[in-house]
């Protein structure tokens, strides 16, 4: 069923009127899904992931982008991987300053030959 439904996405995508951006209330009133659905959710590709590009304008088979939006569309999933890189080792380096106290026994001498003892 989901195979069938991202074909259907697809084919409704490619059939759009010029110039071929979709709202996505739009999709997802046609199709019956939420809007968390057709997009990229966690380690889940949406169902219009493989095929489609989005903006603020709505969603756009990637066949009828052009180089533009494309370019727009790339730079911007580039850009927002590149600070979340830059985020994890700002915060891998603010973790490696965090000094861990380990509480220790107190060291035991033997009182005749001044020996430590291992308990």
């Amino acid at each position: 069923m989901c195979e069938d439904l991202k074909a259907d996405i697809e084919s409704y995508l490619l059939s759009a009127p010029t110039p071929g951006w979709i709202k996505s209330r739009e999709l997802c009133s046609r199709f019956d899904v939420s809007e968390r659905q057709l997009r990229k959710a966690g380690d889940r590709d949406g169902l219009a992931s493989e095929f489609a590009i989005s903006s603020d304008k709505g969603f756009k088979h990637i066949e009828r982008a052009t180089t533009r939006e494309w370019l727009a569309f790339k730079h911007r999933m580039r850009n927002h991987a590149i600070a979340e890189m830059i985020r994890t080792r700002n915060l891998d380096r603010r973790r490696a300053l965090v000094n861990k106290s380990v509480k220790r026994p107190a060291f035991t001498f033997q009182k005749d030959t001044g020996q430590g003892v291992l308990l």
